[in-house]
């Protein structure tokens, strides 16, 4: 099954310590018989950052912190092993918070929904 895991790290990190944590992560997936993509930044200058360090302010704080860098990784993985995963997870450190979905099938665009034929 595919899911996506975005993860907000520590702001002090340096870019060497953020590559680290990432392949930690895709590690730790693959550890768990899964397969990982390379980590994007969700948020950087080019995609709406705050500023030119990429950090992202919160608009509460997150175990004392007020902004961080937010990562994104597809990745495939048994259902069952989530949990194992998330255990995992909530014990690294650098990691303020993470959210894992089940990734999204497209839906047709709104304009081919609406040149159906309605039904009488």
């Amino acid at each position: 099954m595919t899911y996506e895991i975005t993860y907000i790290v520590k702001p002090e990190l340096t870019n060497e310590e953020q590559d680290a944590l990432n392949q930690k992560v895709a590690g730790h997936i693959a550890s768990l018989g899964g397969a990982a993509q390379s980590a994007e930044r969700t948020f950087s200058v080019e995609r709406g950052g705050t500023d030119e360090n990429n950090l992202r302010k919160f608009a509460f704080p997150i175990k004392h912190y007020r902004q961080g860098y937010y990562y994104t990784v597809i990745f495939d993985l048994e259902a069952n092993k989530l949990k194992e995963l998330d255990v995992i997870l909530q014990r690294e450190a650098e990691i303020l918070r993470f959210l894992v979905v089940k990734d999204f099938v497209e839906l047709p665009a709104i304009e081919e929904l609406n040149q159906e034929e309605p039904k009488a």
